[in-house]
């Protein structure tokens, strides 16, 4: 079904692709094709439309599959609840990805990396519901040089910003640029999605923040989970106009 996904083939070309033997296709392209999966054409076989629908179900599936096997314990040990269904059901989409682990000899090893990456955007949106060292003067410099940025903060972290960084804050609010917004719930998931990547940290089951690690993630697959699921706390969040 992934074969026929890209297009029709013939029964040789399925043998070269596939590695197995003509008789086992043709076999396997029978039953298929008595299911309403597969149907006969000039060039060779094709999916119907219920088999390509199928087979997109499936694509998704075993791409969902291989994410969670490739970080497993990281999956395991954080509380996903923040995260809605319908984007866990595309967990998928966040194949092209990596572990960033702090260590005793880098105890900040996963924060310098988000940082020095957040440095470099043109496009940052975050959901913050801690606060990261030197998070605000990164911040302010990427809107000082021209990134679009919009930020969500919980009410705890917002509370914080209008004491602690008042004035940069009502400085910031006024570039056409950036963009602020409050979120009334308690969420636990802190995450950034840049025009380059997504970095997606967790809190652990006891509770606690994970500072140590992140799921960072890069191409067009995971810059789309990542604003969706920006978009999914900015519709419940108030835009801010003043701190």
């Amino acid at each position: 079904m992934f074969c026929l996904k890209d297009g029709n083939k013939t029964s040789l070309e399925m043998e070269r692709i596939i590695g197995a033997r003509t008789s086992t296709i043709l076999h396997a392209t029978k039953e298929m094709i008595e299911a309403d999966l597969v149907r006969r054409t000039a060039s060779g076989f094709a999916l119907t439309n219920i088999g390509m629908i199928e087979a997109l179900l499936l694509d998704d599936l075993v791409s969902s599959i291989a994410i969670l096997n490739k970080h497993k314990e990281f999956w395991l040990a954080h509380d996903l609840r923040s995260i809605p269904i319908a984007l866990q059901k595309e967990v998928g989409m966040l194949a092209q990805s990596e572990i960033i682990s702090s260590d005793s000899a880098a105890l900040l090893k996963s924060h310098e990396h988000f940082v020095e990456k957040l440095g470099q955007a043109k496009e940052i949106r975050g959901v913050s519901p801690i606060i990261i060292p030197g998070h605000s003067e990164v911040i302010s410099a990427a809107i000082k040089y021209g990134a679009e940025v919009e930020l969500i903060l919980t009410d705890k972290i917002l509370q914080i910003a209008a004491t602690e960084y008042r004035d940069l804050g009502s400085e910031l609010l006024k570039q056409d640029n950036f963009k602020l917004y409050h979120l009334n719930e308690d969420i636990k998931v802190a995450f950034t999605v840049t025009d380059t990547m997504l970095s997606l940290g967790l809190y652990r089951l006891d509770g606690g923040y994970d500072l140590g690690r992140d799921l960072i993630c890069i191409g067009a697959q995971a810059n789309s989970w990542g604003r969706k699921l920006f978009d999914h706390y900015r519709n419940k969040s108030k835009l801010i106009k003043m701190i």
